[in-house]
């Protein structure tokens, strides 16, 4: 295939019990239908909370079935826990319950794919400085990843790799990937061809190129956070990316479609409600 389309969409945080955000989705997913891309890639927070509510890792399962195009889905913290860092001690850690839990939904948290001449990687950011051995194991499976890939490489991962640089300041670590972890999978992505690293988990948008490497933050399917509570990184809006691979070139779009609008403050604060 000399082409290859795929949407990204992030953070719709589904669930049966707390339905807030499902009409968001569901705009979503017409109007990706509309396009029949080649793929639909989720990059994680599928569920509002399902370390509390597991039932909500099937529901999210039924609701990303309904694409009409196939789909890759990687876990997000909302989904089997957070991982900690230096500074940040996360209220649910990720543990081997809450992956297994996921897994068995899912399926692996990490998958790889050849399209357009492009090697095409999922990652389980959750996994990074948590100390299980998932942890090693993905390291080391990335790392024959990179050295076997031909040609450029995508990675798509739930928390950006950064901010601006990889090694700021610590107020910005529980944004992204652990600072512990950083420098190893920074030294990892060198090894190969890496010109895409997309992301999602800040609920903003965001396209920049750094080193050489394009660094997309997709946008939310669900909701935005104000500025009082969420420092302002890119656009916070509602949204999805198109991108298109082909062998030498790679396209990116971002789309904040004016139906797909966040909900009001109080409407999430009821969604995460104790």
């Amino acid at each position: 295939m000399s082409s290859f389309e795929i949407f990204q969409i992030s953070d719709p945080h589904l669930s049966p019990a707390r339905p807030q955000f499902v009409p968001n989705f569901e705009i979503a997913r017409d109007l990706i239908d509309g396009f029949r891309p080649d793929l639909v890639v989720c990059t994680g927070d599928l569920t509002v909370e399902a370390p509390d509510r597991p039932a909500e890792l099937e529901f999210a399962r039924q609701a990303l079935d309904s694409l009409r195009s196939p789909r890759k889905v990687i876990p997000g913290n909302h989904d089997v826990g957070d991982n900690p860092d230096a500074g940040h001690a996360p209220e649910r850690p990720v543990c081997a319950e809450w992956l297994a839990a996921y897994e068995r939904v899912f399926g692996d948290g990490r998958w790889v794919m050849r399209e357009a001449a492009w090697t095409l990687i999922g990652l389980n950011a959750q996994l990074f400085n948590s100390g299980l051995p998932q942890e090693a194991a993905q390291l080391d499976w990335l790392a024959d990843r990179l050295d076997g890939a031909a040609g450029p490489v995508a990675i798509f991962c739930h928390k950006p790799l950064f901010c601006e640089v990889p090694d700021e300041t610590p107020a910005l670590r529980p944004f992204f990937v652990p600072t512990a972890t950083r420098p190893a999978l920074v030294g990892l992505l060198r090894r190969a061809d890496v010109r895409l690293f997309a992301s999602g988990h800040v609920h903003q948008g965001r396209d920049r190129t750094q080193a050489g490497v394009r660094h997309v933050w997709a946008p939310p399917v669900s909701f935005v956070l104000p500025d009082a509570m969420q420092p302002r990184y890119g656009t916070k809006a509602c949204g999805l990316v198109r991108y298109r691979f082909t062998p030498d070139a790679l396209a990116v779009e971002m789309l904040y479609p004016e139906q797909l609008m966040s909900p009001a403050e109080d409407i999430v604060a009821q969604a995460y409600a104790a």
